[in-house]
């Protein structure tokens, strides 16, 4: 039997917020990209006992929070503290999926003993944390469903350990929207069915039930049974899209102030494209007007790109195709089916730079010249 496990970063950007800024510790934040009518991207535990949480409306969050200190967010700092976490992982850990920017699955079979499975799991949670000053908690089962539950079960800091014989103890009274793979509109539709906890699925034999999930049903059940994937993919973290977007305060209708938000996000989808070594063909315009009516259109080009002119000429074209001197209240761009970049003639100057920057030339010396120096200064 395989022992898999689910580490999840607890409210990861307001963790790496705190380390900003220490200050913040302790205190109601939420890291969102615009006070009034965006959207929260997550919260602190602080702020979580007052309800707030991922996806609520900006403003809902400030209304029922009062004190909340609200972030814009820096995700460049955000990939880079995912990418020192996970890659600190699996250093120990070859057998390593990771799921999300905060989350990863590992195949610990080879790597975990019998019965001491819960302190060598206590233990890594501390290394880590000595290590990369991230809190995470852990969930551990024999398949991917059973430790991503055990994940969520508790947090922060939390350690569960879901086994075949304490399932129906831990899993089955809890609520199905706690259900990982029910979603928002499933759970509601399950309750009018008299299905209201885990263990409800898990023992129906209701043909109303069956009908409702389709070929899904089969499939949440023997989850809720226990049952479930323990395969784990070893492949990096792939994204097949990036996207950039900011709800204004107010809206806006003046071209040059939209314009220059387009350039913005065009910015950030530059720097996450050129982050994971991708490059693509398509942009997308995502723009909300007044009435909160959400549209997006796409522009497809015959070369791929990953330059920052490049995606906001593309982007701004678009723009000059939808725009008739109305007002907006969001704005987005983004790219689609993205693919690795080519290295090509033109490229080969910033490879050799990022080499010597890495240590990996100047005869088998680490060279510390003063292109390194001028990017160390930079980020700072």
């Amino acid at each position: 039997m395989k022992k898999i496990a689910h580490i999840d970063l607890n409210a990861f950007f307001a963790q790496v917020e705190m380390l900003k800024n220490p200050s913040l510790k302790g205190k109601m934040i939420a890291v969102g990209n615009s006070e009034r009518r965006g959207v929260v991207s997550t919260s602190s535990y602080e702020a979580r006992k007052m309800g707030v949480f991922s996806g609520m409306p900006m403003s809902t969050a400030l209304s029922i929070c009062k004190g909340l200190i609200v972030i814009p967010g820096h995700y460049s700092e955000y990939s880079r503290m995912s990418k020192m976490f996970f890659g600190y992982l699996q250093k120990k850990f070859p057998i390593l999926e990771q799921a999300s920017i905060d989350e990863c699955y590992i195949d610990m079979t080879d790597y975990l003993i019998d019965g001491e499975e819960k302190n060598q799991l206590f233990d890594l949670q501390m290394e880590l944390y000595k290590s990369t000053e991230l809190k995470c908690s852990i969930g551990l089962g024999k398949n991917r469903f059973l430790a991503k539950m055990g994940s969520d079960y508790k947090k922060p800091l939390g350690l569960t350990i879901i086994t075949d014989a304490n399932l129906q103890e831990l899993l089955w009274p809890l609520s199905i929207d706690k259900m990982y793979g029910v979603g928002k509109k499933t759970a509601p539709r399950l309750k009018e069915l008299g299905i209201q906890t885990i263990g409800n699925l898990a023992t129906t034999k209701d043909p109303e039930v069956k009908k409702a999930l389709g070929n899904m049903f089969e499939y949440l059940q023997g989850e809720a049974n226990g049952f479930g994937d323990d395969v784990i993919i070893t492949a990096a973290f792939d994204p097949k899209s990036i996207s950039a977007e900011r709800t204004f305060s107010e809206d806006v209708s003046s071209y040059e102030e939209l314009k220059g938000m387009i350039k913005v996000c065009s910015l950030e989808v530059e720097k996450e494209l050129k982050y994971y070594n991708k490059e693509c063909k398509t942009v997308v315009l995502k723009f909300r007007t007044p009435d909160f009516v959400t549209r997006s259109q796409r522009i497809t080009l015959k070369e791929p790109i990953y330059e920052v002119k490049d995606i906001f000429t593309a982007a701004m074209t678009v723009f000059d195709r939808v725009f008739k001197e109305q007002s907006f209240r969001l704005l987005g761009v983004g790219v689609d089916k993205v693919s690795q970049r080519r290295i090509v003639e033109e490229q080969k100057e910033d490879v050799l730079l990022q080499k010597i920057n890495n240590g990996l030339l100047e005869g088998g010396k680490v060279f510390l010249g003063s292109k390194l120096k001028d990017k160390k200064d930079e980020d700072k």
